[in-house]
């Protein structure tokens, strides 16, 4: 049969047999390796890419192209998932000694203007804002001649995670804007900070965190990094007990 008759032949079978997707013909290739060795004479006759300067690349050198960029992109996101453990782990080693430092210290009505410059100087933030109180017997321990409304409290108290993002006129705004360099924030993170007090696990206060970047707190961020502080902090500042009792206005 000459090669003409071949090829309409084919085509004609092609014509009545069902096409095959992409998927189909790589996993008929995967479960035939020997598939190219057995018609190497068909193959040479199919148009293969070629290179800029028009020569034809070999399967094998295509082949190799891709994994070659396979494993670059591999490569770079290792480094990136490296570069992000490094951080994450500087961050851990931070919060280990500014925790240290808080537990050491003897007065513990020292620990909240402590922990608002420790973590300002550490995370290099504009103004940093604790605020502790114990709900039950309505008293703020710290800071000490400043009154906040229930709605703080209460606030405080509905998030189960820390609030990330713009300001949006929050009643704490003004005082942690004071706290900064410019005199204003663009975001800020509210992180409610629970502790142990009389055996009862309670919000005993919040963590103001802000900066004049607008992109600092985001919405979208991880706030995994966040609960940690909260979390620890929270059991620092269980130990406050200022002799100062000031009532929470209506």
């Amino acid at each position: 049969m000459s090669e003409h008759n071949v090829n309409v032949a084919l085509h004609e079978a092609l014509d009545d047999a069902p096409m095959m997707n992409a998927a189909e013909v790589i996993t008929y290739l995967q479960n035939h390796p020997d598939f190219f060795v057995e018609h190497a004479e068909a193959l040479a006759g199919l148009p293969l890419p070629t290179t800029r300067d028009g020569n034809v690349v070999s399967m094998a050198h295509w082949q190799n192209n891709v994994l070659r960029e396979k494993a670059d992109q591999h490569q770079v996101r290792l480094e990136k998932l490296l570069a992000q453990a490094a951080s994450n782990q500087q961050n851990h080693d931070k919060l280990l000694h500014l925790v240290s430092s808080w537990l050491g210290l003897i007065d513990a009505n020292e620990v909240p203007l402590q922990i608002e410059s420790d973590i300002r100087d550490a995370f290099r933030l504009d103004a940093t804002q604790v605020i502790v109180w114990n709900e039950s017997t309505r008293a703020i321990y710290h800071p000490v001649g400043q009154t906040w409304s229930d709605n703080v409290v209460i606030f405080a108290n509905s998030l189960r995670a820390p609030y990330c993002g713009p300001c949006k006129g929050f009643e704490i705004e003004t005082a942690l804007a004071k706290k900064s360099p410019t005199g204003q924030i663009a975001s800020l993170a509210i992180v409610p900070l629970w502790g142990t007090v009389g055996g009862a696990h309670v919000c005993v206060g919040v963590l103001l965190l802000g900066d004049a970047d607008a992109t600092r707190f985001t919405p979208d961020m991880g706030t995994h990094f966040l609960q940690s502080i909260a979390h620890l902090a929270g059991s620092a500042l269980s130990r406050v007990q200022s002799p100062v009792h000031l009532t929470l206005k209506n």
